[in-house]
């Protein structure tokens, strides 16, 4: 009995020590781009959809319609084909960096979400550049800022702040392997 339980023992000890090993050597952004991936949907348009938009054949239009087929590449490049009016600056900066970010460029993403935070003046836009920006940090690895976009909007109880409640807790566990091993064990 005895001989079969230290078996049993080294075996789990074995895979635990396993486990911490190919978690510690993985690059901290690896887990931040995972976290990225589960989290980040396109954001829906509210440009063109908005009832005031008449112009459905200008260079904005067109670049709106390729967004909303996912076709960000091909959006990216019409975005770039046009100067935005300054009251749609802030959209402008929204949808661009989001494009940037489909297209594996984050670091581009962060500089258009963050001048669109900068820009908008209705709260719930701000989050959501916020958020955007988050997702961003994550996708680049950058966990200390991404961490603090997701409290900040916590901070302010904005409309993404379920979310960010539940990446902060999944980054805690994903920097604390201890912690995490507990907690699968606990569900």
């Amino acid at each position: 009995m005895t001989r079969v339980l230290s078996i049993f023992l080294f075996i789990a000890i074995s895979m635990v020590a396993t486990w911490f090993i190919t978690e510690r050597m993985k690059a901290p952004e690896d887990s931040m781009v995972g976290l990225y991936e589960s989290h980040a949907k396109a954001c829906m348009n509210y440009w063109t959809t908005d009832t005031s938009f008449r112009d459905t054949v200008s260079m904005q239009a067109q670049a709106m319609k390729l967004y909303d087929q996912g076709e960000y590449p091909l959006a990216l490049e019409a975005f770039q084909r046009f100067e935005p009016e300054a009251k749609d600056e802030a959209l402008y900066n929204l949808y661009m960096g989001i494009c940037y970010l489909k297209c594996d460029f984050a670091n581009m993403a962060i500089v258009h979400f963050t001048e669109a935070s900068d820009l908008f003046k209705k709260f719930e836009m701000i989050q959501l550049s916020k958020w955007y920006l988050a997702m961003a940090h994550l996708k680049a690895g950058q966990e200390k800022e991404a961490v603090e976009n997701l409290q900040s909007i916590i901070a302010v109880n904005g409309p993404q702040r379920y979310k960010s409640e539940e990446i902060l807790k999944e980054i805690n566990v994903a920097s604390n392997p201890i912690q995490g091993f507990i907690l699968a064990f606990k569900d």
